[in-house]
């Protein structure tokens, strides 16, 4: 016998969870997930520490007090850190962006409150030895140079150098360049941990399970920290630099990697859904229309893509792709054509393409503690609002292939587009001059 089918309902609207908010008695915020069943917690503490506030001749010393924050403290001096941190089952890690600082630790739920001391204990009282701090410079020191042999890094590296001015700090890799880096002193880093970490506009994100209240314990941990030292931190907006063309030589070179693009907007923007949604169509997916065309049709990329890279003020985007070195030229033509959409707007197709991913990969990307507290942390280093989440794919869903094709049309320049490529110049050079294109070699 079979049984009649049942009618199925449109899902409801997916929505992120708003956290509950605190203040600890020295102002530090605290924003905690309950997430009943979730029984790793995680939490991430933000420092208002944008990279800016570096001294120019050793940029990258942030990242590198960042990486020695976990090499030993007062309390727990050296290899004794890591031991104490794998006896209680956690995991520790420091990122240190543009904007700021994140320190992250994971533990069990019943590990929860020796884990959260040993996250204040890296960043409140690192013991930053001159040892550790030389080995981590001459560790940054190999992975430039391995940036500079990776083709695709090194157009990605310089294609930053060329969108924005010179005089702002995102201009530059986050983690330094050789001669700054090369430049970094132990001195240096303490100092920068003198005056860099501290409570003012710090925020901590938990989220998981908890079997007390979390805020009680953060203000055991933290709500004594207190910085005299600290220095108040602003975050000015980034310029875009005059469009250019650089043709980075790599003698004999079978492949060349591409970066065609510019100056762009951020989250705080209201045209972002809709930017989103277009640059999805044109390049944001396996068959939009630059893959469908230079991969499948042309054969001539295993994978084209274009990228938004938003800051928290500003930012940048990118079709980036790497390309036989025969065929760069005419893909960089046909990627060009294919990048304008005046005769060719958005499809409500590829619009309901785009919004059915952004709308689906939320359940998934926020289904864990770490999730959550990643995107709660990255609205906080952003400057972002607690419901951002929410407003953002409200955006999504409401946005239509008109307003779709407005905000790509009107963000997305194409008589002031950067175009940086890593390939041979003795083979490249005379065909993208030929182009149009008065590149400098470099």
């Amino acid at each position: 016998m079979s049984l009649p089918r049942p009618a199925l309902k449109t899902p409801a609207a997916w929505h992120y969870p708003t956290p509950r908010e605190a203040t600890l008695s020295n102002a530090m915020r605290v924003l905690v997930h309950d997430l009943p069943g979730q029984q790793v917690i995680s939490a991430t503490l933000v420092l208002d520490a944008p990279l800016h506030l570096e001294d120019r001749a050793v940029e990258g010393v942030a990242t590198v007090c960042a990486r020695v924050l976990d090499e030993g403290t007062h309390t727990h001096p050296g290899d004794r850190f890591a031991e104490v941190l794998e006896t209680e089952g956690a995991a520790f890690s420091a990122n240190q962006g543009y904007s700021g600082l994140q320190a992250m630790i994971d533990v069990p739920a019943t590990r929860f409150e020796p884990a959260l001391e040993l996250l204040a204990d890296a960043v409140r009282r690192p013991e930053l030895r001159d040892t550790d701090t030389e080995r981590h410079v001459a560790l940054r020191l190999a992975e430039l140079d391995q940036l500079r042999a990776n083709s695709a890094q090194w157009a990605s590296w310089a294609f930053r150098g060329e969108v924005f001015a010179d005089s702002d700090r995102v201009q530059r890799l986050a983690a330094g360049e050789p001669d700054t880096v090369a430049a970094i002193t132990p001195a240096a880093v303490r100092d920068f941990h003198r005056r860099h970490y501290g409570p003012t506009g710090a925020t901590l994100v938990l989220a998981g399970e908890f079997a007390t209240d979390p805020v009680a314990w953060a203000e055991q941990v933290f709500g004594d920290w207190a910085n005299p030292d600290q220095v108040t931190a602003t975050h000015p907006e980034p310029q875009a630099a005059p469009p250019s063309a650089v043709l980075l030589h790599r003698p004999g070179a079978v492949q060349a990697d591409l970066r065609l693009g510019g100056f762009s907007i951020d989250r705080h923007d209201p045209r972002w859904p809709a930017f989103q949604i277009g640059t999805y169509a044109v390049g944001g997916a396996f068959l939009s229309r630059l893959n469908k065309v230079l991969r499948e049709e042309r054969g001539y990329t295993y994978g084209v893509g274009l990228q938004n890279a938003p800051l928290r003020q500003g930012g940048s985007f990118a079709v980036a792709g790497s390309f036989r070195t025969e065929v760069l030229v005419p893909a960089l033509e046909e990627a060009r054509l294919l990048l304008d959409t005046a005769g060719s707007p958005v499809t409500s197709a590829e619009v309901t393409d785009a919004v059915n991913y952004f709308t689906g990969v939320p359940t998934l990307r926020y289904a864990t503690a770490s999730g959550m507290a990643d995107q709660t942390a990255a609205n906080a280093l952003h400057g972002l609002p607690l419901d951002y989440v929410d407003t953002y794919l409200a955006g999504i869903r409401a946005t239509s292939p008109q307003a779709a094709t407005a905000a790509y049309q009107e963000i997305i320049d194409l008589s002031a587009l950067t175009l940086v490529v890593a390939g041979d110049a003795d083979v490249l050079s005379a065909p993208l001059t030929n182009a149009g294109w008065k590149v400098e070699v470099r």
